[in-house]
This record gives C-alpha cells, structure tokens and sequence, in this order.
C-alpha cells in the first residue's frame, strides 16, 4: 500500500449507536476504538476490507469517508485532477458533481484487527443520478474500476488501503451503507440469525443478497455476494 492510498470508511449518524455496533460486530466487524476523534460517540470497526464509522447524532444519515495517512498528498492530487476539494484540519471535503460532499480524514496507518472477517468488506454506495460523475470523482481520487453494469446505472470500485465503493443511480442523491461478503452468504445469514437477527436471504440478479433490519427502521442492510455473474456487467480487464 502506497502512502496516498484510501480506506474506505463510510459513517453511519445514530440514535441507535450500540444496535448498529451489533449489526456491524454480528457481521464480523471488530471495534477498533473511537470512530472520528472530532466528532464525540465515535466507534471505530474494522472489517475485513476498509472499517466503519459509528456515530452518536439525533437522526439517521450517512457519509462516505475514507482514511489516508498522508492528507497533503491527496490535496495535491486533487488540485491536480481539478477536484473540488477543501481542507477543515485533519479533513479534506471534496464536492462531487451531483452536490455530494464526500470526506477524507487523515490517520496513521493501521495493522489489521485480530478477529474481523476476512470476507467482509465495505461497500458504501453513492446513490447518484450523475453516475458516470460520481465515477469520475472516484477514479481521479486514484481508486481503480472493478465491475461495471452495461447501462451505466453501476460502477464499483476497489479501494487501495481496504474495502470498496460504488456509485449506484439513478437516483436522488445520497448514500448508504452496504457491505460485500466474498464466501458463504447463507451461512452468514445463518450466523446473523444466531445473534437475533432477521437476516432473509434474497436471490438478485447479480447474485446472493443477505438483507437485514435496519436498527434505525430505515431501509434494509445489504450484505451483498462477491459478485460472479457478470450478465450485463463487465469486470475490468475482462
């Protein structure tokens, strides 16, 4: 991992802090400590692919964030590939095309956390009706196309430092938490009911979707499968 690669490390604003820490932890997530230093309630947990973002606030949202080590570095690529980009401290805010306001915080690198699911990864998704946008803000921020959907509504991407990313439309903007899990998603349905979850698990297109309550009474937590059938998609390189 180079010193400029991103984390990917979406925040979830809470009522509800420690049902969402037991979601995250059910799905196998492991507290790594305070979630935003700047901002108070904070719970931090790493995943097996980038980490999430716990936060105490009095109504639900959502931000998509990510983490680098060397926060001048990804201003300058900014400046350089014309982002709209302003630093606030440790953080740097950048402007996508459709108004979304996307975050980067700098912290020093972490080792992994003993415990968290090596199958688990973030995947925020950036609801968007400018997707092809929403991409290009994505891929100038130096994160590489992964699968792609034919009719432009899909682009995902893998995140240098950990984890994953999409922009999803079209739809109004906004963003919401989602996670990917590379293995067997029925016995992680399985598991979540185990820990008193209602975990359905339901047959998409592209593959296996575990869904589950949001803690929030919002829509649904997607758990989606690695994605194998790539009918109407392409993979990079593929």
């Amino acid at each position: 991992m180079t010193e400029l690669a991103l984390t990917v490390r979406p925040v979830r604003y809470t009522p509800r802090v420690e049902q969402w820490v037991d979601v995250v932890e059910a799905l196998g997530g492991v507290a790594a400590g305070a979630g935003d230093a700047a901002r108070p309630g904070g719970v931090e947990l790493a995943l097996g692919g980038g980490r999430v973002a716990i936060v105490r606030a009095g109504e639900p949202a959502a931000e998509l964030g990510f983490t680098t080590p060397d926060l001048p570095a990804v201003a300058e690529l900014c400046e350089r590939n014309e982002l709209a980009a302003v630093s606030a401290g440790d953080r740097l805010v950048v402007t996508g095309p459709d108004g979304l306001r996307l975050h980067v915080d700098e912290q020093p690198p972490r080792a992994p956390v003993p415990g968290a699911d090596p199958a688990l990864s973030a995947l925020p998704l950036w609801y968007t009706p400018d997707v092809a946008g929403a991409a290009g803000v994505l891929s100038r921020l130096g994160l590489t196309v992964r699968i792609s959907a034919h009719s432009g509504t899909w682009v995902d991407f893998a995140v240098p430092g950990g984890g994953l990313v999409a922009a999803h439309g079209p739809e109004p903007t906004g963003v919401q938490l989602s996670f990917e899990y590379d293995g067997d998603v029925r016995g992680l349905a399985d598991r979540l009911v185990r820990r008193g979850l209602a975990a359905a698990v339901v047959d998409e297109n592209y593959g296996l979707t575990v869904r589950l309550p949001d803690p929030d009474g919002g829509p649904d937590i997607y758990v989606n499968e690695a994605q194998s059938d790539l009918h109407g998609f392409r993979r990079t390189g593929s």
